[in-house]
């Protein structure tokens, strides 16, 4: 039987050569539109799922340093240092916040029973800030939503009310990826007000919005809100009952290595 040997040129001129030129083409579109949707909507996600676990993981990391600090603040350790891990944002100590408390006394005059910094252990992840704050965890949002995470240790027991106040300083500041480290050390002083009525707690800084919902979620406590403005929030202690305020003040000084 004869063997038929086929010309190139026809097979090139043929219908299958044009077929099979037009299905890779066709795979080959496919193949570049799918890594092209990928890239403009997988990686987005990607990111924000793992910013949200740097957030979580931040969050976590500050809950364990407020138990930590809060054993200063109450005179339990004259000092402790925690480990954080970072992600790229910058760690810092900021002392832009200040806390203002009056009451008014038996003779019915109002005083002012503090007044003074109040300072903060903040670390950023990406648009998002987690914050120790008055003895308090505070996550700021880039949408300006600013949520308690660990409740500062406000406490009304037996006609006595005990504010926390935790003054920090330092000038420490770090940025980058990795383990980083806060040694802080101080000592409490207890000032005690007694038979007095109307406090008021008035807060300025970056969570004010965080101390709000704080106060509201405590109302059994006997906290409601006075009023509210940008960057300034203020609580009253909605008991007509004269009873002793006991201000926990610490000065810490936070050394970030």
């Amino acid at each position: 039987m004869p063997i038929e040997i086929l010309n190139p040129g026809s097979f090139l001129e043929s219908q299958d050569a044009v077929a099979e030129v037009v299905d890779f083409v066709t795979i080959l579109g496919i193949l570049i539109l799918s890594l092209s949707v990928i890239g403009l909507a997988g990686y987005p996600a990607l990111k924000n799922a793992q910013e949200a676990r740097y957030i979580e993981n931040t969050k976590l990391s500050f809950v364990v340093m407020a138990e930590n600090l809060n054993k200063v603040a109450l005179g339990q350790a004259p000092s402790k240092s925690v480990e954080l891990k970072m992600y790229g944002g910058r760690l810092s100590v900021s002392m832009d916040s200040t806390i203002k408390i009056n009451a008014t006394n038996s003779t019915n005059k109002e005083i002012t029973l503090f007044d003074s910094t109040l300072g903060t252990i903040q670390n950023s992840i990406g648009d998002t800030v987690v914050a120790y704050e008055g003895t308090g965890v505070w996550i700021k949002y880039q949408q300006g939503v600013t949520l308690n995470a660990y409740r500062p240790l406000f406490a009304n027991q037996s006609g006595a009310l005990v504010i926390p106040v935790v003054q920090i300083s330092g000038n420490s500041s770090i940025g980058g990826n990795g383990l980083s480290r806060i040694r802080a050390e101080g000592s409490p002083s207890v000032s005690i007000y007694n038979n007095v009525s109307n406090i008021t707690i008035t807060i300025k800084g970056d969570y004010v919005s965080g101390w709000k919902d704080y106060f509201e979620n405590i109302n059994k406590m006997g906290w409601m809100t006075n009023s509210s403005t940008s960057g300034t929030y203020t609580a009253v202690f909605n008991r007509t009952k004269n009873l002793d305020v006991y201000i926990l003040n610490t000065q810490i000084y936070a050394e970030i290595e």
